[in-house]
């Protein structure tokens, strides 16, 4: 009887401390790894998605996981569009320094097109699935 108090104490201590430690820690969404390595979360609405950088991740490189995470995890078809829903700017679901939000939906009333230079800097530009996946395979033609 008295070794089950100990146990059920020792518990309840490991639950309190769990508890405390959650408090304190980031809320973080399950992140998922694309082609190219950069972290992709999942936002509340079904169809969005932020995209983690890294120090000198460019366009292409927000565009290849955007694609990778599309057409993998979200199952979009080939031609589905990939609107950039947020620019460049601090995640929402990490503590990391940049990120771009992606949806497969465009944001009402926001003029859509598809963007002649990679800079992130505009919400409605948008690329096909496939064309922003292709910029996955740039980079492995770079890799030895």
């Amino acid at each position: 009887m008295v070794a089950m108090k100990i146990v059920l104490f020792q518990g309840s201590k490991l639950a309190w401390a769990a508890a405390a430690l959650s408090v304190l820690l980031p809320a973080t969404a399950v992140a998922w790894k694309a082609d190219n390595r950069l972290d992709v979360h999942p936002l509340p609405s079904s169809e969005a998605f932020e995209v983690i950088g890294r120090p000198g991740s460019g366009g292409s490189d927000y565009w290849c996981a955007a694609g990778d995470y599309a057409l993998r995890q979200l199952g979009a078809s080939a031609t589905a569009r990939i609107y950039i829903t947020r620019t460049r700017g601090t995640p929402e679901t990490s503590n990391r320094l940049e990120s771009v939000q992606f949806s497969l939906s465009p944001v009402d009333g926001q003029t859509t097109r598809t963007p002649p230079f990679l800079s992130m800097r505009r919400v409605g530009d948008n690329l096909s699935v496939t064309f922003a996946r292709n910029y996955c395979l740039d980079l492995k033609n770079l890799e030895f």
